[in-house]
């Protein structure tokens, strides 16, 4: 046998909404889903009641039911790290550093001419302090290394990499030849 679904069966208390569900349980009866939901709330916030056809919870299904839902506010949190940034201006070669990043989230790399830029920067990986930074790669080419010429605007806006390494921290090498760039390292 099917589901049996019925919307809006009952009208609740100041325009409260009540729907009711059978679920085939396969061996000749039914599960009751009652979901309320409240007219004073924007979230769908109610509750399950797990009976018998005839609406009565048995004593079994009564240890079940009965569970209030509840709708999450945001499951989405703000990554823990804090962004690394600078102002670029000079011609002086610059190692901006360390990142820490958070495990098992997108590293993102800003670079925003400001002024008309040229130069060249590149994202260094380290797993052991510090002591060794190494180009990142995929597929053996290099990626997170760019140059550009008289650039103004967005150099760079774009994921870099995930990292899953507790020991792995991030470094920017960058070095203008002209203009001001704004570097932001974050996640």
């Amino acid at each position: 046998m099917a589901d049996i679904t019925t919307s809006d069966l009952l009208p609740g208390l100041a325009g409260n909404v009540v729907n009711k569900r059978l679920v085939d349980m396969g061996d000749g009866t039914y599960a009751e889903l009652t979901v309320t939901t409240l007219a004073a709330s924007s979230n769908a916030v109610g509750t399950v009641n797990i009976g018998s056809l005839g609406g009565a919870a048995t004593s079994a299904n009564q240890t079940i039911g009965n569970a209030a839902l509840a709708t999450l506010s945001s499951p989405y949190a703000a990554a823990a790290a804090a962004p690394l940034t600078a102002t670029i201006s000079d011609t002086t070669a610059h190692l901006l550093g360390p990142y820490t990043p958070q495990l098992a989230r997108e590293i993102w790399l800003t670079l925003n001419a400001t002024t008309s830029a040229t130069g060249t920067a590149q994202l260094l990986r380290s797993a052991d302090g510090g002591a060794t930074k190494v180009g990142l790669t995929a597929g053996g080419l290099a990626v997170g290394a760019y140059s550009f010429t008289a650039q103004t605007g967005a150099i760079v806006n774009e994921i870099v990499a995930v990292e899953t390494d507790a020991a792995a921290t991030y470094y920017l090498s960058i070095t203008l030849t002209a203009g001001t760039v704004a570097c932001r390292v974050a996640q």
